[in-house]
């Protein structure tokens, strides 16, 4: 018992901690991060009562870390195909964290993916997919 319990553990750590699944996984806690200071500087403007838009500094480096975000995302997916490619094993432990990724850079950065109340999803069926705020400033 207590060795088929050990061979499961190294069969989940194999897969869940490769070097590509642990950079997925970085560089979807890094988008999450973008988005969490996103939100923390609008936050912080409105409680002091001002405009909600953020200084042409603060959208300059969103600007910067939009461009970094798709060299990131395009190499992990590089990473991802020639590892299925031509060792003929997928890892979709990181492919599921490079989607995951790719969705919030998109729902950050592009178009609003995200959804939540009744009013919002008929909102989103009269008018379709809504640009982001961070896409809109």
């Amino acid at each position: 018992m207590y060795v088929f319990i050990l061979e499961r553990i190294a069969l989940i750590e194999a897969i869940l901690f490769t070097p590509l699944s642990v950079f997925c996984f970085f560089l979807l806690e890094w988008i999450l991060l973008q988005g969490t200071v996103y939100w923390f500087l609008k936050w912080k403007r409105i409680s002091r009562k001002k405009k909600t838009e953020l200084h042409e500094s603060q959208y300059d480096w969103f600007g910067r870390l939009k461009k970094t975000n798709l060299v990131l995302l395009i190499l992990a997916a590089g990473i991802w195909v020639t590892q299925w490619v031509f060792t003929n094993s997928a890892n979709w432990w990181a492919l599921f964290l490079l989607v995951f990724a790719i969705g919030e850079h998109i729902n950050y950065y592009h178009t609003r993916l995200s959804y939540q109340s009744p009013a919002e999803w008929k909102d989103w069926k009269k008018r379709g997919w809504q640009r982001s705020v961070l896409a809109r400033e």
